[in-house]
């Protein structure tokens, strides 16, 4: 197994993601063979020689990266040397099987999508995060990948995150929720109600809508929304966390209150849970938080190597084929 990692995506690259390989490295945890590292050759072998490392991991050189500010059809295009595309270009190749970028995150769906193509019978790729609750952890999706999605792209998402949910959460038959602005099936916009009814017949753990002051309390362990909706939960997720770190800060309260606000709020704590997965294209796809430090690389990793061992991508495969006769067709 080899993972690659895009040295050059995020607010700190290179050096605090050639710091995080380091340390995965030095504890044992990865080997060098086990890894893939995209970006400047001369930096990468200094910088890792300079921690102690005697052996370093194979490296693709390029010195190209798609900015947070590019388009990311529009830099990948002008860019094909970019370090995300060659992370890609190495999966796809099968001289790695999975990656994990800290960079652009548009630029990662594209990638990801344009150069692995999709699984078998999946429309659109899906950003899954993981949140923690009452009763443990449940996964969002999409968070951001689809904002304007089809009822069969949320079936989908149903799909695809009670995959997620079984085999990386642990839940053997994960419930699943419609995040939507009311308990009922009236609710919501026509692709929220045509979802809510080929859910409600399916076959499928489908506990109803959910709404958003729900979403920690244990009512579901998959809760299924479009990539805006998605995307504002999880930054507003992120926001108060780090609002009630900081109040709690500036009150004079003890590490160990803190402490526990982050582990309430994990979801926030994007170094606890390493990056979010990119569901749906044919490979393995992690994709960081842009501010990540050194601490977020291992979580990555350790996420990224779980996926490949369980073979994810393989149970969604054979979940969309078992329930293919209850998907809602596209119009």
């Amino acid at each position: 197994m080899r993972i690659a990692v895009d040295t050059l995506g995020g607010d700190h690259a290179p050096y605090e993601i050639l710091k995080g390989v380091g340390e995965a490295i030095l504890s044992g945890d990865f080997t060098p063979e086990e890894l893939l590292l995209v970006g400047p050759e001369e930096v990468i072998t200094k910088q890792l020689q300079e921690m102690g490392l005697k052996e370093i991991p194979p490296i693709r050189h390029t010195e190209v990266f798609i900015a947070g500010h590019e388009k990311p059809v529009v830099g990948l295009r002008s860019k094909p040397d970019a370090s995300i595309s060659l992370c890609v270009q190495a999966v796809r190749s099968g001289e790695a099987d999975g990656l994990i970028a800290f960079g652009n995150t548009g630029a990662t769906v594209a990638a990801g999508t344009m150069g692995l193509g999709m699984l078998p019978g999946i429309r659109r790729p899906g950003i899954a995060v993981t949140m923690l609750g009452r009763n443990g952890r449940f996964v969002l999706l999409d968070a951001g990948a689809n904002p304007t999605p089809k009822p069969e792209h949320l079936f989908q998402y149903s799909l695809m995150g009670s995959a997620y949910a079984k085999d990386l959460l642990g839940h053997d038959d994960p419930r699943i929720g419609l995040l939507n602005i009311g308990g009922e099936a009236s609710k919501g916009s026509d692709v929220l109600k045509s979802c809510h009814a080929t859910l409600e017949e399916s076959s499928l753990n489908f506990v109803g809508n959910v709404e958003g002051n729900h979403l920690f309390s244990g009512q579901a362990e998959v809760f299924v929304a479009d990539g805006f909706v998605g995307n504002m939960v999880l930054k507003v997720v992120e926001g108060f966390a780090e609002y009630l770190v900081g109040a709690a800060s500036s009150q004079g309260a003890g590490s160990g209150v803190k402490d526990t606000l982050r582990h309430l709020l994990g979801a926030a704590d994007f170094s606890e849970v390493g990056g979010a997965t990119l569901l749906g294209v044919n490979g393995v796809v992690l994709i960081g938080h842009g501010r990540s430090h050194a601490n977020a690389v291992l979580p990555a990793l350790e996420a990224v190597r779980k996926d490949i061992e369980v073979g994810v991508n393989r149970h969604i495969i054979e979940s969309l084929a078992a329930h293919q006769s209850e998907a809602p067709s596209v119009k």
